[in-house]
């Protein structure tokens, strides 16, 4: 299992920006409930969860925390959301192997 994180700063009920993005990475755990739970000690409550359309319906795909951060410059708060994405290790890859025929 890989693990993506992006932060998210809210500056009002409805505009926010995205402040930064994390690489795929392997989590220290393969076990969701302990996953879960580290994520929501370090990122604050879970306020959603996140889904992906397929054509079969949505399928949950991760979570979204929220918490209080500190601005590094000054004495002032802003909300930050934290969206973090679960995604397989293993890619779906089939190889296909061409055969060149020797004539003789």
């Amino acid at each position: 299992m890989l693990i993506k994180e992006t932060w998210v700063e809210w500056e009002s009920d409805e505009r926010h920006c995205i402040i930064g993005e994390s690489d795929l990475y392997e989590p220290f755990t393969d076990n969701i409930r302990r996953l879960f739970l580290s994520l929501q000690k370090e990122y604050g409550r879970c306020v959603s969860k996140m889904y992906h359309d397929t054509a079969t319906g949505a399928v949950q795909i991760g979570w979204v925390f929220e918490k209080m951060v500190k601005y590094s410059d000054c004495d002032k708060y802003y909300l930050q959301e934290t969206w973090i994405e679960l995604h397989d290790s293993k890619p779906d890859v089939k190889t296909t192997y061409h055969y060149h025929t020797l004539k003789g």
